[in-house]
């Protein structure tokens, strides 16, 4: 989308003044159907359930249910915000290593996959589905083998050991209950598509193995997808970044070969930073620059952990915006931009080589997945987001500007 200084000038009047995120729902919606249209062109029986994890802002699940994709929540606080939104039960997938017999059993009975972690899981549906005998109650296992040499998830059944055999007699035991999929996920810097081959060749195995009875199920992925990003930010990695068709062609073409007669199950994708990062965008504006030995270094209005809480050392996609289309003077040096906390690491970008000056406005790129719900309340509190859909008069606030008493409310003064 076209960013200028009127238009942030007229959002920032929206939002109420300040540092703000923007939302772009076109680039969402675009994301989710390119991501999607990759896979059902290959298997025709995929689908997409959004990690709420990674971004939960309501108005894009909203956009999510409205579209046709599951809601992948890891929590009862995410389950109920798909309750909220209005969510069918059975579009829901309750996947996590802490739900609690509480959440198992909401789940359960509202219908939703629940995708169980660990053999304490697999004893809690058997409480259930003893006080509900006339109930029939379908669940996936969590899958957990070698991907990466050296890498060990701590998530999920050991597929190699004696736990994952029990829980396979448990469940096969039970009247009610049945195994209706296979899940995986693996949080890993391994997104490359010959790793997505490897997990899915290995999946598709198990579940031939042991979910063949029956009404076809579900062989759910995970996600970990890298997004779409500039050149500018991919330049930064030591690799090729993959496009959503290398992941389909990587994925896809094995459960058609090992299912030719169409009776597979369904491929269940649970993207989240593949279909948010690059959506939302950070604007802020330059408060100061100053000189710090040879170093020249501005001040912004924001923070690193607005747009990247976790701390990696990238540069964002950074575009500068002054009043007349661009920004202030440099001195012929590189500018740290450093943000409003009192830690030292505090550093939004390291070494931008344009023209910045104070009451500059920075609008960085990419900042959409884990920002939101990872920025914490520390010296300030979140900003607003305003959300921006194709067409003129379509922006609209999502969320306001976090006060005094939405940070302290809960504590005793």
């Amino acid at each position: 989308m076209n960013i200028t200084w009127s238009l942030i000038r007229e959002l920032e009047e929206k939002v109420g003044g300040g540092s703000f995120y923007l939302l772009d729902l076109a680039r969402f919606r675009q994301n989710f159907r390119d991501l999607l249209t990759s896979f059902t062109e290959r298997y025709p029986g995929s689908s997409i359930a959004y990690s709420y994890k990674t971004n939960y802002i309501p108005r894009l699940c909203r956009l999510v249910e409205q579209m046709g994709g599951y809601a992948e929540v890891v929590s009862l606080l995410e389950y109920e915000l798909a309750e909220r939104i209005g969510v069918n039960p059975r579009k829901i997938i309750y996947n996590g290593p802490c739900k609690g017999l509480a959440g198992i059993e909401k789940a359960l009975l509202a219908g939703s996959v629940v995708n169980l972690d660990s053999l304490g899981e697999v004893h809690l549906v058997e409480d259930v589905a003893a006080r509900y005998p006339d109930r029939l109650f379908p669940v996936g296992l969590r899958c957990n083998f070698p991907v990466e040499p050296g890498l060990v998830s701590r998530f999920g059944f050991d597929i190699d050991g004696a736990e994952f055999g029990r829980a396979l007699k448990i469940i096969g035991g039970m009247a009610n209950c049945r195994l209706s999929g296979l899940h995986c996920h693996f949080p890993t810097p391994h997104k490359s598509p010959a790793s997505y081959a490897r997990r899915t060749a290995k999946m598709v195995e198990l579940y031939r193995a042991h979910c063949r009875g029956g009404n076809a199920g579900f062989l759910d992925i995970g996600g970990g997808f890298f997004s779409r990003m500039n050149d500018s930010l991919a330049a930064q990695f030591p690799f090729p970044i993959p496009g959503f068709d290398d992941y389909a062609q990587a994925i896809a073409p094995q459960l058609t070969n090992a299912f030719p007669d169409g009776g597979g199950p369904e491929l269940i994708l649970e993207p989240g930073t593949a279909l948010v990062a690059d959506t939302m965008y950070f604007v802020t504006k330059v408060v100061d620059c100053k000189e710090v030995g040879t170093q020249r270094v501005a001040l912004a209005a924001g923070s690193v952990h607005n747009i990247k809480p976790t701390l990696h050392n990238k540069n964002l996609p950074l575009q500068v915006i002054g009043k007349n289309g661009f920004g202030g003077q440099t001195g012929g040096r590189c500018t740290d931009i450093t943000g409003y906390t009192c830690l030292e690491n505090d550093y939004l970008y390291r070494g931008y080589d344009g023209a910045i000056d104070a009451g500059d406005y920075l609008v960085f790129g990419n900042v959409g997945a884990y920002t939101v719900v990872l920025k914490p309340p520390f010296i300030r509190p979140s900003p607003a987001i305003a959300a921006y859909d194709a067409g003129p008069g379509s922006c609209e606030v999502v969320r306001r500007p976090e006060s005094f008493a939405d940070v302290f409310g809960t504590y005793v003064i």
